[in-house]
């Protein structure tokens, strides 16, 4: 009990700058910084969808297959439910078929949904842990 307490603390604290950047994104952000430990930037774009659906997406780069970006997808992985503030479903993506490594998450919330993955991308020599918002209609 003692630990999942602990636990339960060290995640609300480390997500105290992670969470007003992430509900911003929901309605006009533009930047996010990774959860502590990591301090790294990345900047969002938004695009829009077929459908009308407008999403942003934020993007942190590593380097190939680097510990850190398994962490850092770790630590946003934590960090979104604690944001969120509500019970979440949480769905894995379909397998893919290529040679790249890829892990994809999405919380699905009153908000709105929020996509988080881990991408190997074998011929930039990078990983990446991205982050995709999109609002409820």
């Amino acid at each position: 009990m003692k630990a999942l307490i602990a636990t339960l603390i060290l995640t609300t604290t480390s997500a105290q700058a992670f969470c007003p950047q992430l509900n911003a994104l929901f309605h006009s952000g533009k930047t996010m910084v990774l959860p502590p430990p990591f301090n790294h930037d990345a900047k969002c774009t938004t695009s829009l969808a077929l459908s009308g659906e407008t999403s942003t997406h934020c993007a942190w780069p590593f380097d190939y297959r680097a510990p850190e970006a398994t962490q850092a997808f770790e630590a946003v992985m934590k960090a979104v439910p604690s944001c969120l503030l509500t019970a979440l479903e949480v769905e894995d993506d379909q397998d893919v078929n290529h040679p790249d490594f890829y892990d994809l998450r999405i919380f699905n919330a009153p908000q709105g949904e929020v996509g988080v993955s881990l991408k190997d991308k074998g011929g930039l020599q990078q990983t990446y842990v991205f982050l995709r918002v999109t609002p409820a209609s």
